[in-house]
């Protein structure tokens, strides 16, 4: 009897509802004794469970928008893109008017477009530091705002409808500006796919694991709907059937929130464990479906996608009003501030501007942080923009640097790695500049958390060690394919001038071919029997006269035959003297009859020799008589041809002559002997 195939789904739906939370209730009591078992609780590898100050901004309200002296909008990332700007110098714009438009086919990187934050005059279009950890130059566009907050209604020409199909949805987003707001910044429209069902679940990614960011946790207090809506028109027009809303359980104001805004809907929320780094993606995933996402692939192609609390309410806002991306979400806090707190920031308002509002104290004199303690990093200086993927900027007062101390092998790194990674190995060939081992041990998997430099008792900046490798690689990795580029050329180049050889050696081989021919075919001509020669002079001699003179000449035909009867006849002949030689050497005296036969047969040829001699002299004397035009220098020429040829043929008649004596001489001697 045969047994009833397993369900996968219910072991899952028994060991995510029963098995896990048990696991996670004994390993809440192990960590009392053993705090590594902490990681126990949840799904990934790894993890740390850094100080939290969230509070430091959760006690203040968010702060009305700032409008700054000026606007830092960075349009140019990159000396190879390819952009098309929409003003000049000048110019006075409008908020959510098009500053610069997309562009989807630069091989370079995507670029998105940039709309602008608030009404005002262009001032410049110049370079400006990066809000990057380069601190590389940009080109970008100075706004001037002139407060008067004069702003284009539905700049994207939208009906308000949800759209029903992923290519409307795209269209949207690539207009929109939109970038994932959790600090990857890629452009949005390309995340997500051409076509429906390929999606089986949507995750909203509320976790925000960084320990002084508070931007995710307000907006979802305060924009629940448009966060839930956001998603809910992205699983229509992808034709996604589940959603699921992933907060971290030191979060309740915002889980409740997102609870009563998801009612009656496909939504549904799951509280994760507040560890660093939940809110990776892979991460978030495993914890959510236990599926494990491979190195070098995506979270799409396992049939999943992830969005941030903060795009999909940006999404909102596109598809419902018509809303650019031109402000975000900011937490400013930090150690050094009196009051921090969070911000609708305009895009382009500068660091400086937005600490100054927080009261610090000190006064800052330092750089300041863009992102968290964990992942971010130190400007070039405080005047850098607030750009799309800026959720928070950190004034933490420098502390004593600690010293750095050899690598014990504690393997602490290791066990916190969440990506199972061996920082102690990388870090070895990082140092040593063995990047090719660095490359061998993945790398490029690393998310930069900070883990590894967390939990280092040596106090190593190993994240760093790891930049660096990355940084020298990819450089190889360039300079590898400009040194191909450069062999393909070459290689190129070669083949080029081998065929052109080629070339050249067989346009060479059929030019010496062709003289080659030519110079046998004048050696044949002057081999050939000197009877024929004069015949074929003569005819092209007459045929020129016949040309000059317009008329014709029938008696040539006659003379052609007339030759070809006297060469019959000769052979006749010759063959007849043969056999009667023969015929004379066995007996002469038998056969009288046929010695006075070849007799007159001799005389009779002499006589027809005779009349066609005296034909053809006639011939030759007549033709320059009656083709010849007075008053004409050619045709008083033309006579000269017919001479040389008349004298060659008298020769061979007199030497036809003298062989046919010749042997009429030896015939005779042979019959009186």
């Amino acid at each position: 009897m045969s047994k009833a195939p397993c369900n996968p789904s219910w072991f899952h739906t028994i060991s995510h509802s029963i098995l896990h939370p048990l696991v996670r209730a004994s390993a809440r009591v192990i960590a009392c004794l053993y705090p590594a078992a902490k990681r126990w609780q949840h799904r990934f590898n790894g993890g740390v469970y850094p100080q939290y100050h969230k509070s430091l901004s959760l006690q203040h309200p968010i702060k009305e928008t700032l409008i700054p002296k000026q606007l830092i909008l960075p349009i140019k990332l990159s000396a190879h893109q390819k952009i098309d700007l929409k003003v000049s110098i000048g110019d006075s714009v409008q908020k959510n008017q098009l500053l610069m438009a997309a562009s989807k086919a630069n091989k370079h990187g995507v670029i998105v477009p940039i709309h602008a934050p608030t009404s005002g005059i262009i001032t410049a279009i110049e370079n400006t530091p990066l809000t990057h950890p380069s601190g590389l130059d940009a080109l970008s566009i100075i706004l001037e705002p002139d407060g008067k907050g004069q702003s284009l209604e539905n700049a994207l020409n939208i009906n308000g409808q949800p759209p029903s199909e992923p290519q409307a949805l795209k269209t949207i987003l690539l207009n929109a500006g939109i970038v994932g707001l959790g600090g990857a910044g890629f452009p949005t429209y390309a995340k997500i796919p051409a076509t429906q069902d390929q999606i089986q679940t949507l995750i909203i990614n509320g976790a925000e694991c960084e320990p002084f960011i508070t931007c995710d946790d307000l907006l979802m207090q305060t924009q629940a709907a448009e966060v839930v809506q956001g998603a809910i028109m992205v699983a229509h027009a992808l034709g996604i059937p589940k959603i699921v809303c992933a907060i971290e359980s030191n979060k309740p104001a915002a889980i409740q929130a997102i609870n009563h805004a998801a009612q009656h809907t496909i939504v549904t929320v799951q509280e994760v464990e507040t560890v660093y780094p939940m809110g990776g993606e892979k991460q978030l995933l495993q914890e959510l479906t236990g599926i494990e996402i491979p190195a070098k692939t995506h979270a799409i192609d396992s049939g999943l996608l992830v969005f941030n609390v903060a795009t999909c309410a940006a999404i909102f806002k596109a598809v419902t009003q018509g809303e650019p991306l031109t402000q975000r979400l900011v937490t400013v806090t930090g150690l050094g501030l009196k009051t921090p707190y969070n911000m609708h920031a305009l895009i382009g308002t500068p660091f400086s501007d937005l600490a100054e509002l927080a009261h610090p104290n000190p006064p800052i004199t330092y750089l300041l942080i863009m992102g968290g303690p964990m992942m971010g990093f130190k400007v070039k200086t405080n005047q850098v923009p607030v750009i799309k993927t800026t959720n928070c900027i950190l004034a933490n007062p420098p502390e004593p640097e600690q010293l750095t101390m050899p690598c014990i092998r504690c393997g602490e790194c290791m066990e916190a790695c969440p990506i199972n990674l061996l920082p102690q190995q990388l870090f070895w060939h990082s140092q040593a500049h063995e990047f090719e081992k660095v490359e061998k041990l993945n790398v490029f998997d690393c998310i930069e958390c900070g883990c590894c430099s967390y939990v280092c008792p040596s106090h190593i900046p190993l994240v760093q060690y790891y930049r660096h490798a990355k940084s020298a690689i990819k450089e190889q990795h360039a300079e590898q394919q400009a040194i191909e580029l450069a062999k393909q050329r070459h290689e190129f180049r070669l083949a080029r001038i081998e065929r052109e050889k080629q070339e050249r050696e067989t346009r060479l081989k059929a030019k010496k071919e062709a003289v080659k021919q030519r110079k046998a075919n004048a050696s044949t001509e002057a081999n050939a029997p000197e009877s024929t020669q004069p015949s074929k002079k003569s005819s092209a001699t007459t045929a020129a006269t016949q040309k000059a003179t317009g008329s014709s000449n029938t008696s040539q035909p006659s003379r052609a035959s007339a030759r070809e009867k006297a060469i019959e006849t000769a052979k006749k002949q010759a063959a007849a003297q043969v056999g009667s030689k023969n015929t004379a050497n066995k007996d002469p005296n038998k056969n009288p009859k046929a010695a006075a036969k070849k007799t007159a047969a001799m005389a009779a040829a002499k006589r027809r020799a005779k009349q066609n001699k005296e034909h053809t002299d006639q011939e030759a004397s007549t033709v320059p008589s009656s083709t010849q035009a007075p008053n004409s220098e050619s045709n008083l020429k033309a006579p000269q041809a017919p001479t040389s040829a008349e004298e060659k043929r008298q020769k061979a008649m007199e030497a036809a002559k003298k062989r046919i004596a010749e042997r009429k001489a030896r015939q005779s001697q042979q019959e009186t002997h």
